[in-house]
C-alpha cells in the first residue's frame, strides 16, 4: 500500500504559515509599541508651536542686543566665528534691526499656523527653516534645550502631525485614529535615546550613582532658582531625588517603550513631573518644555479616551462649517491636481505621485533613524565614526547635561570700567566692584541666554576660541559704560569670579579670573 507524500511546495507553504503564526504576536507587540494615538501628535504639534512662539517672545526682549550689528555680536562676528554655522543663517543677510524684527514676525506667524495644523507639514519644514537660521545667528546664547528644539522639531515633521484637531484634518474630512511606521519609530526612540545616552555618560563620573550629584547641582547657585534654593537644606530628599532620576533615566526604555496602556501613561506622568521639577529648580531655559513635549507621544489611546469622556459631548462634536473657513475649506493644492489627473483618466500617474511620496517619506525616515542610533551610540561610547560619515552640521545626538558629574563651582561675571583718573567703577550699574558672594547668583543674568553667552566670552578670553567673541563683548561694553556714566571710559576688565562649593558650610573667598583686559580707545586689549 502506498503512501502518498506532500508537494514540497505545500511543505513550504505550511512551515511558513506555521512561522507566520508563531511570529504574529510580535509582531503585534512591536506594532503597538511603536503605534502613537493622533490626538497625541496634535498636542505635539500644538507644543512644538508654541515653544517656538514663546521662544521668540523671550529672545524678542535682546533682539537689538544679540542679533543685530548695534549688539556684541554683529553680521562681521557672525562671519568669523563659528564656522560650521557659516552661511546657513538668513538672519545674517543684515545686521538692521528692522530685518531682524521682519523675520521674528514671519517665524511668529508660521508658528501660529503650525499651532493650527494649516499646511502644517509645509510651515513646520519652514518653522524649522527658520529655527537654524536664528541659531546659526549666534550660537554663543544657545543651550542643550534650542538644540533639542531643532532635533525634536526635525524628526515630529516625518509624522503625521496634522492628522487630528487641525485645519488640515477639516479640509480632508477624515483623520485616522492611530498611525505607525518608522516614522513614529524615530519619534519614540528620540527622547530615549536623550535619556540612555545621558545615563551612560553619567555613569562615568562619580556622583550620580552614587545619590550626590542633585545636591552638588542645586548647590550651583549660577543655575539653580525658586524651588531648587529651598531644597538645598533637604539632603536625604536630595538624594532621592539623584536616585529617583538616575532610574528615570537608564530606565526609560522599560518605563515608556517596554510599557502599554495606563502604566504607560503613569510613567508619562512621572516624567512630566520631574521636567515640572526641572523647570521651577534649575535655569535650563528651553530644556524641560521640550522635553516634556518629546514624552507626550507616549500618552496612549485610554489616556484620550478618558479625556474625551471628560469633555461636554457638545463640544466633543463640534465642528465648524466649510463656510466659517472661507477660502481654507478648500481641499490642498496637491490634491486637487491628483483629482484633476484622476478626472482626466491618470489614474497611474497619481497613484505613482502618491506611492512616489509615502516612500520618499519611508526612506527619510529610515535614515534619520539609522543617524539617530549611529551618533548617540557613538558618542555614548567615544568610538570615532567613519570619516566619510561624520560632519558637525549632521552629529546633533549628543545630551550630556550635567555629565559626568555637576560642577563643584559656580561663577558669576564682572564688568569693571576705569577712568582717566585711574578710578574704577562697576561698568553698568556704578559703584565699587563688589568682590563679595551675591546672595543670589542666578540674578546676576537678565536671562539664561546672557549667561550662556558670558560663558562663550570667558572661553573667548582665555584663548579656546579665536578671541573674537570676547573682544566683541569688550567692545560693547565700552560703549555700555560710556552711556551709563556720561563720561569717557579709558578702560573695561570683564572678570569671572569663581566660587567654590562650600565646605562644611562655610564659603572659601570668591577668586577673580581675568577673561579680558580692552583698552576703549584704541579698541584693542591692554596687552597687545
Amino acid at each position: 500500500m502506498s503512501v502518498e507524500r506532500p508537494v514540497p511546495h505545500q511543505t513550504v507553504t505550511k512551515y511558513a504559515m506555521r512561522y507566520w503564526e508563531l511570529c504574529l504576536p510580535i509582531r503585534r507587540g512591536v506594532r503597538t509599541r511603536f503605534e502613537i494615538d493622533t490626538r497625541a501628535l496634535a498636542v505635539l504639534r500644538i507644543s512644538l508651536g508654541l515653544i517656538l512662539l514663546a521662544d521668540l517672545i523671550h529672545r524678542a526682549g535682546s533682539l537689538e542686543v544679540y542679533y543685530t550689528n548695534a549688539g556684541v555680536h554683529p553680521v562681521s562676528l557672525y562671519e568669523s566665528s563659528y564656522s560650521r554655522y557659516t552661511g546657513l543663517s538668513l538672519h545674517a543677510l543684515s545686521g538692521d534691526l528692522w530685518f531682524q524684527q521682519l523675520l521674528f514676525v514671519v517665524a511668529g506667524i508660521v508658528a501660529v499656523a503650525f499651532i493650527v495644523g494649516y499646511r502644517t507639514r509645509l510651515v513646520g519644514v519652514i518653522s524649522l527653516v527658520l529655527l537654524i537660521s536664528l541659531h546659526a545667528r549666534n550660537p554663543a546664547v544657545l543651550n542643550g534645550g534650542d538644540r533639542l528644539l531643532r532635533v525634536l522639531l526635525f524628526v515630529a515633521l516625518l509624522a503625521p502631525l496634522g492628522e487630528r484637531w487641525s485645519l488640515d484634518a477639516l479640509r480632508r474630512g477624515r483623520a485616522r485614529s492611530k498611525v505607525v511606521g518608522f516614522a513614529t519609530a524615530a519619534l519614540l526612540l528620540q527622547p530615549l535615546v536623550v535619556f540612555t545616552q545621558n545615563a551612560i555618560l553619567k555613569h562615568e563620573g562619580d556622583t550620580w550613582y552614587s545619590g550626590e550629584a542633585v545636591g552638588i547641582a542645586l548647590a550651583n547657585d549660577e543655575m539653580t532658582i525658586l524651588l531648587g534654593n529651598a531644597l538645598q537644606e533637604y539632603g536625604t530628599l536630595l538624594e532621592a531625588l539623584t536616585w529617583g532620576w538616575v532610574f528615570l533615566l537608564s530606565g526609560s526604555i522599560l518605563c515608556l517603550w517596554l510599557t502599554t496602556g495606563w502604566l504607560r501613561v503613569c510613567f508619562v506622568g512621572i516624567y512630566l513631573s520631574a521636567f515640572a521639577g526641572m523647570l521651577v529648580s534649575m535655569s535650563v531655559g528651553l530644556f524641560p518644555f521640550v522635553l516634556a513635549a518629546s514624552v507626550v507621544p507616549f500618552l496612549s489611546t485610554p489616556f484620550w479616551n478618558t479625556l474625551a469622556r471628560l469633555v461636554p459631548s457638545s463640544r466633543a462634536n463640534w465642528r465648524p462649517r466649510a463656510a466659517t473657513l472661507g477660502p481654507l475649506a478648500r481641499a490642498p493644492v496637491e490634491r486637487r491636481v491628483l483629482a484633476s489627473l484622476r478626472e482626466r483618466g491618470y489614474d497611474s500617474a497619481a497613484s505613482f505621485a502618491i506611492s512616489y511620496g509615502r516612500s520618499l517619506l519611508t526612506i527619510a525616515s529610515v535614515l534619520v533613524l539609522v543617524w539617530m542610533l549611529l551618533f548617540a551610540g557613538t558618542h555614548a561610547s567615544d568610538y570615532e565614526v567613519p570619516a566619510e560619515i561624520d560632519s558637525p552640521h549632521l552629529d546633533e545626538q549628543r545630551w550630556g547635561l550635567y555629565t559626568p558629574d555637576p560642577s563643584e563651582s559656580y561663577g558669576w561675571f564682572t564688568v569693571e570700567a576705569g577712568f582717566e583718573n585711574e578710578s574704577t567703577v562697576e561698568a553698568f550699574e556704578g559703584g565699587d566692584i563688589a568682590a563679595d558672594r551675591p546672595p543670589d547668583a542666578a540674578a546676576e543674568y537678565d536671562s539664561f541666554r546672557e549667561r550662556k553667552y558670558l560663558e562663550d566670552v570667558r572661553s573667548s578670553g582665555r584663548g579656546e576660541t579665536n578671541g573674537l567673541i570676547a573682544r566683541n563683548y569688550a567692545d560693547h561694553a565700552c560703549v555700555r559704560a560710556v552711556d551709563t556714566h556720561g563720561e569717557a571710559v579709558e578702560t573695561v576688565t570683564v572678570y569671572r569670579m569663581i566660587q567654590s562649593s562650600p565646605v562644611d558650610g562655610e564659603y572659601e573667598d570668591p577668586r577673580p579670573l581675568t577673561v579680558i583686559e580692552w583698552d576703549c580707545t584704541a579698541s584693542e586689549p591692554l596687552d597687545e
